[in-house]
């Protein structure tokens, strides 16, 4: 809930920034706790940069405010809002067509009396020098077409979409990663796994971990007719992100797996 304009008490402080402890609160310690994300104010403790529709942020009125560095005022939190930082969505009026998610994988097939149906992606983060690096793959079923990033079609295959530089700076900040299932629509046939793209919370030791999901969908249809079958999938990936000394904060991306199997034979069935 966005901090007020006007009064702005210790107590609405701490409860937009998640502090329940009743001991003293410092206004100083949570001020330079405070992860500040807000690319389009340019107020920000560790520079974002993304190739993705980045769909909620922090908000104040102050531009280039950072709480992270001195003074430490209490007017510097008017009308604060910490939201989760969200790349990309999964608000479509057409999933099987919009292509909001992150990467999503669109796939129609059909066959005579049988029609196999294939759709996978994947989203993981990892350590890159000093930053935290998010990335995309097709993953299992990267060799079917119908791959996109948001509504970009092409060829996704461990490719960079957002990038939070100089977190990674201190090798014992740690990342978390779960994710919610927003839509499982599967046609009646079929089986998704879910597997972690190495790792599902790590700190950032080692460049070589992966925290993240990889979504692999494989059915078989039969006997659908011309109406065929629809397969409509949609995960969102939380990722936390702690650095010592400062409050965690979350990431938001999204996974779509979206496919229509027909067959053709009516003989068969």
């Amino acid at each position: 809930m966005t901090i007020g304009t006007a009064n702005v008490s210790f107590s609405s402080i701490a409860n937009e920034v998640g502090v329940t402890s009743n001991a003293n609160i410092s206004l100083q310690d949570t001020s330079q706790k405070q992860m500040i994300l807000n690319p389009s104010n340019s107020r920000q403790t560790f520079t974002l940069t993304d190739s993705l529709t980045l769909t909620t942020q922090d908000t104040a009125v102050a531009d280039n405010m950072n709480l992270a560095s001195a003074p430490n005022e209490v007017s510097q939190w008017s009308s604060y809002n910490q939201g989760d930082i969200q790349f990309s969505s999964s608000s479509s009026t057409n999933p099987n067509a919009d292509h909001v998610e992150t990467i999503n994988h669109d796939k129609s097939t059909t066959g005579n009396c049988v029609a196999l149906m294939k759709l996978s992606g994947e989203i993981y983060c990892k350590r890159v020098s000093n930053d935290l690096v998010w990335f995309i793959n097709e993953s299992t079923h990267s060799n079917i077409t119908g791959h996109h990033k948001e509504t970009a079609a092409g060829t996704y295959n461990d490719v960079e979409v957002a990038r939070l530089a100089g977190v990674g700076a201190d090798t014992s900040t740690t990342v978390a990663v779960g994710f919610t299932t927003l839509e499982n629509t599967n046609g009646g046939a079929g089986q998704t796994t879910v597997s972690s793209s190495g790792s599902t919370s790590s700190n950032l030791n080692s460049t070589n971990t992966k925290i993240g999901f990889r979504f692999v969908h494989q059915a078989l249809h039969e006997c659908t007719g011309s109406s065929g079958r629809i397969t409509r999938q949609r995960f969102q990936l939380i990722f936390t992100v702690t650095k010592p000394s400062h409050n965690p904060r979350t990431f938001k991306l999204f996974v779509g797996l979206f496919g229509k199997a027909t067959t053709t034979n009516s003989e068969c069935c």
